[in-house]
């Protein structure tokens, strides 16, 4: 991660944005990138200082402290107006013991791309950090540079104004198997496992850390589609961001080894399509909550759809979990894994539509559907719990 040596100062930036801020109702959806100084407009704030600056994007708000450096106030856009504070404070928590005051400044501001970073201390070291938005993508990129020492308990943790936090939709069961109901898409890098939780420090001796704030995507994906972005039921979700460094089977070997352990952590990015649950429509917000929460799977050819129990969801024992395979060369195998053990297999003979199930077995954590086409390629599901 590079930290910029030069940029705008933070008065000189706020000036820009006040020329170009539009007057008005505050509390309409802005169409571009603004930044003001001073009490935030956002519904039941806590960002109060004549120098507190709040970031206004088409799809979210949200306000920082120019005393501590955190993310104190984000409000997410509904019908076209941004709606009441939803965050109590976002910040990377360097270990035991409080940051110094923060210095921000504004190293890049256009009408596409926002970045602040900020400096601050702590036991007497230097503590970078920063805050990128880009105008199309309904989320925050978080990095910080941590001083090196001693492990402690470090990284990003965010803390919610719970009573305003909307309710995501839940797709535990399939009503029915609508191939046009999901939604592929390649994520970054940086995204090849999802793992989401409001706290996300753990033992760490020091160095960088990387986080994805998302209020309604994941950020930048390639899809042979297009995704309808502001629309759909944003979810507001702080996902751990690391690059993948390992190859495939390592990552599913580590995964399968963290599904045992009951961690609700999926598949993402790095390779291959992701496949996410979006019975709505091909909406940005949809397949960002969905993919966060295992209602997905992975596919580097062929597909495996659920008929019952979605991905991600809760079985109960001696329950049937259900699945479609699909693939236009031709299936030719098929494996159900069982807590980290293929407990079955067979082989398809070239169709390319299969439907089978197995039986829900009961005193386990979870089970995996695997698929392979004839040309040897693969889809793997996310989890299925088993209750």
């Amino acid at each position: 991660m590079r930290f910029y040596q030069t940029g705008l100062t933070l008065l000189a930036a706020l000036v820009l944005s006040a020329c170009a801020s539009r007057g008005g109702d505050a509390g309409l959806a802005s169409a571009t990138l603004e930044l003001t100084r001073g009490p935030t407009f956002i519904e039941g704030g806590n960002a109060r200082g004549e120098q507190d600056i709040t970031v206004r994007t088409p799809h979210f708000a949200f306000a920082v402290s120019a005393d501590s450096g955190a993310l104190v106030d984000l409000a997410l856009v509904s019908n076209g107006r941004y709606g009441p504070d939803l965050v109590q404070s976002l910040d990377v928590v360097p270990g035991e013991g409080e940051l110094a005051p923060a210095h921000l400044r504004v190293v890049e501001q256009n009408e596409r791309r926002l970045v602040i970073e900020l400096e601050r201390r702590w036991h007497g070291q230097p503590v970078l950090s920063r805050y990128e938005v880009n105008r199309d993508d309904a989320g925050i990129r978080l990095s910080a540079r941590l001083p090196q020492g001693e492990a402690r308990l470090a990284g990003y943790r965010l803390l919610r104004n719970e009573a305003a936090a909307p309710l995501a939709a839940g797709y535990n069961d399939m009503p029915n198997m609508v191939q046009a109901h999901w939604t592929a898409a390649s994520l970054h890098n940086e995204l090849g496992i999802l793992y989401k939780s409001d706290d996300l420090r753990q033992q760490r001796k020091g160095g960088e850390v990387s986080a994805w704030l998302s209020a309604g995507s994941l950020g930048a994906l390639s899809t042979d589609k297009p995704l309808y972005a502001g629309q759909g039921q944003a979810e507001l979700a702080l996902l751990e961001l690391r690059p993948v460094t390992e190859g495939f089977e390592a990552r599913l070997q580590a995964l399968r080894q963290r599904w045992s352990r009951g961690e609700k952590v999926y598949l993402g990015g790095g390779n291959g399509k992701l496949y996410a649950y979006t019975p709505k429509g091909r909406l940005s917000a949809d397949f960002a909550s969905a993919a966060s929460q295992g209602h997905s799977f992975l596919s580097f050819g062929p597909q495996v759809y659920p008929v019952t129990t979605n991905f991600g969801g809760t079985a109960k024992p001696f329950s049937e979990s259900q699945v479609e395979f699909r693939s236009d060369i031709g299936l030719a195998r098929a494996e159900v894994w069982l807590d980290g053990k293929q407990v079955a297999g067979w082989k398809i003979n070239g169709a390319k539509w299969f439907r089978t199930g197995v039986p829900v077995p009961p005193n386990h954590t979870w089970m995996q559907w695997v698929v392979e086409d004839r040309e040897g390629k693969r889809a793997y599901s996310n989890p299925i719990w088993i209750e």
